[in-house]
């Protein structure tokens, strides 16, 4: 079997409030950019909570991993309610026995704890997809109309711009919309909440997160005008 013939879709816990919350995302990105990089596709858990068809359809159709930070099993279960049985779940507070709750809630603050943590979840993200490429021969799955392989559709994005200059986040119209129906109201303080869910999937630099966040609050004051 060839690389890239298999795509595995990696769900992470998108939750702030504990630090193995962190831990999930650092290791799925990990794992997406240094480890797996042939293999292995993003899903994000907000857009498909809020009813991404294009993602829903991915998860239904291709080998899934979840990363839940801890046992209420999040991304587990909200993938089975929408899309079936997911091939592997790994739990985050599993694999450290607890001990991620000395670690830091943000990325920022890395110790080497913390990069041990990710180290430690991402090499397990790393075997359950081998795992998962191994039993699978081939990527058979295809889009029944257009003959296209369905992981290779991109989500639709959108242009903002950051300091001056055009950046194209996708998916964001839909993270705009699914912030909006929980509630988010459109005004200047809306800002840490926007940057901390797009910063999920997209990666911003900590240097210019304050840039990224002037130009996310005007974009949604824009968009829900519309």
């Amino acid at each position: 079997m060839a690389d890239g013939e298999i795509k595995v879709g990696i769900i992470s816990c998108s939750g702030e409030e504990i630090p193995e919350g962190t831990i999930s995302r650092l290791a799925t990105r990990r794992v997406l950019e240094l480890m797996r990089p042939d293999n292995t596709v993003t899903i994000c858990l907000p857009l498909f909570l809020a009813g991404n068809e294009a993602e829903r359809e991915f998860a239904t159709k291709h080998p899934t991993i979840t990363v839940d930070g801890c046992s209420k099993l999040c991304a587990k279960k909200g993938t089975e309610k929408h899309s079936g049985p997911v091939s592997a779940a790994i739990v985050v507070s599993e694999i450290l026995n607890g001990e991620g709750a000395c670690c830091a809630r943000s990325a920022k603050c890395q110790t080497e704890t913390d990069k041990e943590a990710v180290w430690l979840v991402s090499e397990e993200i790393a075997k359950a997809v081998d795992s998962i490429i191994s039993e699978n021969c081939c990527c058979s799955v295809e889009n029944a109309d257009t003959g296209e392989c369905a992981c290779s559709k991109p989500l639709p994005g959108m242009v903002i711009e950051v300091d001056g200059r055009p950046v194209t986040i996708a998916g964001l119209s839909l993270i705009f919309d699914h912030l909006a129906e929980n509630g988010l109201a459109a005004d200047d303080l809306c800002g840490d909440k926007l940057l901390e869910t797009v910063k999920i999937y997209h990666q911003i630099e900590p240097e210019e997160e304050n840039v990224y966040k002037t130009a996310l609050i005007s974009a949604y004051k824009k968009y829900r005008r519309q």
